[in-house]
């Protein structure tokens, strides 16, 4: 009730000077659901207007075969994924462990890796499992299996475009000081697809 009372204040005095106010954390179980869905669209039009120039796991190749991670690629990706402030600390931990995998694999692999495919993402998009583009698919997705907490929350999405639908696809959210992060995307799971 406190914080309803100071919330209501803040609002009638910045309505009344004109300022905007900050969204505060919320504990509210159907605004959590609407924020959620929002954040993993976010994440996925976020994703679909870089994914042309923010290479995840670009790799160097020499002489016909993977060699190493092209970190100079890496690092721009990765620090654009941090400033977007949509991912938990926990998935970009991660992300950065399967680029050092992906890199260990690469350079001291013996014999060398050939320039094929070789890992999970370089066969479809491990932002959704696609091979094809998809235009604004976010729109269409159907989400099954969703389970919410206080501070956690996990669902499957899947989307049905012409006569093909998608395999379901695992994402899973956690909040960081009050707001809602994605933590977790299926196709960076480092045991499953980088080992």
């Amino acid at each position: 009730m406190k914080i309803l009372t100071l919330y209501l204040l803040l609002l009638i005095s910045s309505l009344s000077t004109g300022q905007t106010i900050k969204k505060l954390p919320t504990n509210n179980r159907t605004s959590d659901s609407t924020e959620i869905i929002n954040l993993l669209k976010q994440v996925y039009k976020w994703h679909d207007n870089n994914q042309n120039k923010l290479i995840d796991f670009d790799v160097i190749v020499k002489d016909s075969f993977q060699t190493a991670l092209n970190y100079l690629s890496f690092n721009k990706t990765f620090e654009a994924i941090k400033k977007t402030n949509f991912f938990s600390t926990s998935f970009i931990n991660n992300y950065k462990k399967i680029a050092d995998r992906i890199n260990f694999k690469l350079t001291t692999a013996h014999p060398k890796y050939p320039n094929e495919i070789n890992f999970a993402y370089q066969d479809a998009d491990p932002w959704t499992y696609f091979q094809d583009d998809a235009d604004k698919y976010w729109e269409t997705f159907k989400i099954s299996n969703f389970v919410l907490s206080t501070d956690k929350a996990s669902l499957k999405w899947n989307v049905k475009i012409k006569s093909w639908t998608s395999e379901k696809y695992a994402v899973k959210f956690e909040k960081e000081n009050g707001f809602w992060k994605l933590s977790y995307l299926e196709g960076f799971d480092i045991d499953k697809y980088y080992k």
